[in-house]
């Protein structure tokens, strides 16, 4: 009877050893995989700070030239809120990647509305589209900005506000309409990737 006993207290701690050995193992492994997405967590959170340190220091260098806002009169964007301008790099880096916010002002230099954008992409298309990562597509569509280079773009505004839209079709006094924004355009550099 006590050796029955015993091979049962035997069998039940090497099932006991066994269990906590696979959960001792189990947890170094999940221990293992959390280590591992902390670590690209922490690798995203720092390109992202980098890119927003990048687009303060250099911003300087980045010049926005004949920015503006109309009704597009003609092509495929014919009849959309567009805004538009030329990027310049001024400075000595080739600029792969930047984003950009434009801001619309009232006269008091309020924040009526604001669009934030890849000048480098292309335009058609909703602004929730340019957010979105296609690995195949979007780095081969971005153009590379060499220094003391330009780039023309434009940029279809989704979802721009009633207000916005009524400024846009604005009527003259002559009866004619401007299809431009008579208000003041302001932008930021938010980010840059060199």
């Amino acid at each position: 009877m006590i050796t029955l006993i015993k091979k049962k207290s035997l069998v039940v701690a090497l099932i006991s050893s066994f269990v906590i050995s696979l959960v001792l193992v189990m947890t170094l492994i999940g221990y293992a995989v959390y280590l591992e997405l902390k670590d690209e967590e922490l690798k995203q959170s720092y390109n992202i700070m980098l890119e927003k340190v990048n687009a303060r220091v250099y911003s300087k260098y980045i010049e926005i030239a004949r920015l503006s806002a109309a009704i597009e009169p003609s092509g495929a964007l014919k009849g959309q809120p567009v805004v538009e301008g030329i990027l310049r790099n001024r400075g000595y880096r080739d600029i792969l990647d930047i984003i950009l916010r434009v801001k619309f002002l009232d006269q008091d230099g309020a924040i009526m509305y604001e669009v934030i954008f890849h000048p480098q992409e292309p335009a058609l298309g909703s602004s929730i589209l340019t957010q979105v990562a296609i690995p195949y597509l979007s780095e081969a569509s971005k153009t590379q900005i060499r220094p003391e280079g330009s780039l023309p773009f434009k940029r279809i505004l989704a979802g721009c506000p009633p207000e916005i839209l009524s400024g846009l079709k604005n009527d003259r006094p002559s009866g004619k309409s401007t299809l431009r924004w008579s208000g003041r355009l302001d932008y930021d550099v938010l980010s840059v990737t060199f």
